[in-house]
């Protein structure tokens, strides 16, 4: 695989650059974006960190540190984020529905 100043592979680092990149948006929109979907991207951002320097300290750690609190933080973070929107946006439409006008 190609590296980029033989250090990281060109796909992981275009990996963490997209991360920090993104973390632009969230930093500015962080008072509107509900909270478990700003944890879930900072657990993204964990594991792209972690991802590319795994190569340079502490590997199995960092592999570690990638897949369970990266992703699988994600993931459940992302489970809970869709699952709290569903809860506000749309189950609590069917209430406002039912309710009748004045």
């Amino acid at each position: 695989m190609a590296t980029v100043f033989g250090v990281f592979g060109a796909q992981s680092l275009v990996v963490l650059i997209v991360a920090v990149v993104g973390l632009i948006p969230v930093v500015l929109y962080y008072q509107k974006t509900p909270r478990w979907f700003v944890a879930a991207y900072g657990f993204l951002f964990v594991a792209a960190f972690a991802t590319n320097f795994e190569d340079l300290f502490l590997p199995t750690a960092l592999n570690l540190v990638e897949h369970f609190i990266g992703n699988l933080g994600a993931g459940i973070a992302f489970a809970v984020a869709a699952y709290a929107y569903r809860k506000k946006h749309i189950e609590g439409d069917d209430d406002v529905a039912a309710a009748p006008e004045a």
